[in-house]
């Protein structure tokens, strides 16, 4: 029966790789990874439990994510690695039921490595999760980002979930070529570099020594199977970063490989609870109470802010006004909730309070620059972006809409020195060579721009129709 659910019901490509309620499909497989030892240690009681293992596994093989297939196979080998050492063969019969059902599925669903998803047609979405430039690549730039950010803050980073902020600064150029040369990067798509992007290396050995105590006491009790489990989430962290539920497992392996490991649990006597013990009790009431208003006040003031950004992006701006004041009224000093009032009146002032509030995010400079825009203050919205790249020198977009406003006010020499810088960063960036190539023609300067128009149709877009309709009238 048809109910109406459909891939497009979703705006993740569901067809090519699946998610979960706890997130896109690396968190659903560092997940996966983590729990698939203790189906295994489970499975060695009862069979039945190996079914778990084996549903596991195939969503694994459906996320198509490779650090969660490789961090599999790692897990593989110290799991039953521990086993075999500890009881010798004694679960030979289970091992080899349980992983030739393994291999086969393997081989049905094939894997992220050889690339079943050849098989569906429509991909879509950031390469990091699918399409796009190869992952590997970009990973290897954002890292590079990361570490160049605690080379310049190496003691105590940038401070903590700043990394949105930080990156920017010291992306390398080569980003630009990649096809998220302008997503905004709140991680570093690796744990252990987002401590020391965001934390320093105090912070990092901070994080080292909680995990070398951690791997110390889930030897110590000998329970394998969340010692692997939290080998996975070790690995899966390295390809990625930690969301809420991996965090919680983080955690909670140690605290549930201690207790499991007791044998003998000394029961002592309720005592009748005192005075102070009630105290105690309805004063811990009390501030989770206050912490709990505290925390629904931000929440409140989010879903107000989402909605003011849906009616200013409709035009419906006397409710983005009445939405977004409603977010101003539980978070005042949110420079984002500033920023998006300042948007919908087109109010100055406003934007350059937002400025001053979050004076490295980039976003909130090109929020001001366009209202200068709007106000007909093309000098003002060319400064603004001119201090703005001061921070993020790397950025081709700063340079390309410095070149828009120059092109506002007529003068097309300025406009073709910051196009060509905008290119000189991003040689693949069609916007701004087909806005230089224009240039050059109205500068009579016929040959650059025949130059960068072909530049377009050779190693750009060969079907551009208006390029080819330019590049035709000036030959």
């Amino acid at each position: 029966m048809n109910l109406g659910w459909t891939e497009s019901c979703w705006v993740q490509d569901v067809q090519t790789r699946v998610f979960s309620t706890l997130g896109q499909p690396n968190w659903l497989a560092a997940i996966l990874v983590a729990l698939i030892p203790i189906t295994w240690a489970y499975s060695m009681k009862h069979i039945a439990y190996s079914l778990f293992s084996i549903l596991f596994f195939v969503t694994l093989l459906f996320t198509g994510s490779r650090s969660g297939l490789l961090s599999f196979g790692i897990e593989f080998i110290i799991f039953w690695g521990f086993i075999f050492y500890k009881n010798k063969f004694k679960f030979v019969k289970g091992f080899l039921i349980l992983n030739f059902s393994f291999l086969i599925l393997f081989f049905i669903f094939s894997s992220p490595f050889t690339d079943y998803r050849s098989l569906i047609t429509v991909s879509s979405g950031p390469a990091l999760e699918v399409g796009g430039t190869e992952s590997g690549t970009i990973r290897k730039y954002v890292w590079l980002g990361a570490f160049n950010v605690f080379r310049s803050h190496p003691i105590l980073g940038t401070g903590p979930e700043t990394f949105a902020f930080s990156f920017p600064v010291y992306k390398p150029m080569e980003h630009n070529l990649t096809s998220e040369w302008d997503f905004i990067y709140n991680k570093a798509h690796n744990e252990f570099l987002n401590y020391l992007a965001n934390t320093g290396i105090l912070g990092f050995l901070s994080y080292l020594v909680i995990i070398t105590f951690t791997l110390y006491v889930l030897l110590k009790s000998k329970r394998y199977e969340f010692l692997t489990g939290y080998v996975g989430i070790l690995i899966t962290n390295f390809f990625g970063f930690s969301v809420v539920p991996v965090s919680l497992l983080f955690f909670l392996f140690p605290a549930m490989a201690v207790v499991s490991s007791k044998q003998d649990v000394e029961w002592q006597k309720l005592k009748q609870s005192n005075i102070m013990q009630w105290v105690f009790i309805v004063g811990v009431i009390f501030i989770t109470y206050y912490l709990l208003l505290m925390i629904s006040r931000y929440w409140l003031a989010d879903i107000h802010y989402n909605k003011a950004k849906l009616f200013n992006k409709s035009g419906n701006l006397p409710m983005a006004k009445q939405e977004i004041l409603k977010s101003l009224k539980y978070s005042p000093n949110e420079a984002l909730y500033i920023n998006e009032l300042a948007v919908s009146q087109g109010n100055i002032d406003l934007a350059k309070k937002a400025v001053s509030l979050s004076s490295y995010n980039i976003n909130l400079r090109r929020s001001l620059s366009s209202i200068y825009s709007r106000n007909a203050k093309y000098q003002e919205a060319i400064d603004t972006l001119k201090d703005a790249s001061k921070n993020v020198p790397n950025d081709p977009k700063n340079y390309y809409q410095i070149g828009i406003y120059y092109l506002k006010i007529n003068d097309l020499n300025n406009a073709a020195v910051y196009f060509t810088k905008s290119v000189e960063l991003k040689p693949n960036y069609k916007d701004a060579r087909f806005a230089l190539g224009l240039t050059f023609i109205d500068l009579h300067e016929f040959e650059k721009a025949e130059n960068e128009l072909k530049y377009i149709l050779e190693k750009i877009d060969p079907k551009d129709e208006l390029t080819k309709k330019y590049l035709g009238e000036i030959q």
